[in-house]
């Protein structure tokens, strides 16, 4: 899937984003796209092996609670894919068959899904219902409209809209589906905007549960024995849960 950034401008109007949102997105794709080829590398100076494996298998024991043979998922903002393959394999190896999608707004990520083997979506997470249409449409997939799983690992804090993007996410999630997310927890260090190109400096439990509970009937969300390490500074993980 190759698309350049006047095709990614062009989709982003398409989906309805004001010209500000267009360049802050923009932005975000630019700096991304310089990550991609290194970017498996950076999530594990992030994370500790130990802590790469704990957050895979909290996924996958969130899955097998849904006693499924088979599931469609999809994880967004999934990057160059990380985790997505990760999940993907340790649910095989739990006898789960997994047809997994995965949408990202970064060109450069998107190719290093598809090398993995994951099939990719150009998309936006404030409207995935949207991307996905567009993406079926210009760039001759067909992915499912509908998903058993819908998840998102320490992406959370990178989108606009983080209330939106939750809605969005139920708009494609199955009667009986859930949504996973592990993300960093609140935090005060505001450089990260800059140098990371973060949005949100995390968030609490008490306003993941809030953000949620607009949207969802069932929230859970809990502290995580796992952490980000960005040079000398430790920031702690959580896990939501919405069905």
């Amino acid at each position: 899937m190759l698309l350049s950034v006047d095709d990614v401008r062009d989709f982003l109007k398409k989906l309805g984003f004001d010209e500000g949102s267009v360049n802050e997105l923009i932005e975000q794709i630019e700096y991304f796209e310089k990550e991609a080829p290194q970017r498996d590398d950076i999530v594990r100076d992030y994370l500790r092996e130990e802590c790469i494996e704990t957050i895979v298998e909290e996924i996958v024991e969130e899955i097998l609670k849904m006693n499924k043979e088979s599931i469609r998922l999809l994880d967004v903002a999934a990057g160059s894919g990380f985790f997505t393959e990760r999940i993907k394999r340790k649910l095989e190896e739990r006898g789960v068959k997994a047809d997994v999608y995965a949408l990202d707004i970064t060109p450069s990520m998107l190719r290093r899904l598809d090398e993995k083997g994951i099939t990719p979506i150009w998309g936006v997470a404030e409207k995935i219902r949207e991307s996905i249409e567009i993406a079926n449409e210009h760039c001759g997939i067909n992915a499912p409209r509908e998903f058993d799983v819908v998840l998102s690992t320490l992406a959370f804090h990178h989108f606009l809209n983080p209330e939106e993007v939750l809605k969005s996410m139920k708009s494609v999630l199955t009667e009986n589906g859930k949504v996973i997310i592990i993300d960093v927890l609140k935090h005060e260090h505001e450089e990260f905007k800059e140098t990371l190109k973060d949005i949100h400096l995390g968030f609490s439990l008490e306003e993941i549960k809030e953000m949620g509970s607009k949207i969802f009937k069932k929230v859970e969300a809990r502290y995580m024995d796992v952490y980000c390490e960005v040079g000398d500074i430790i920031i702690g993980l959580y896990k939501a849960v919405f069905a």
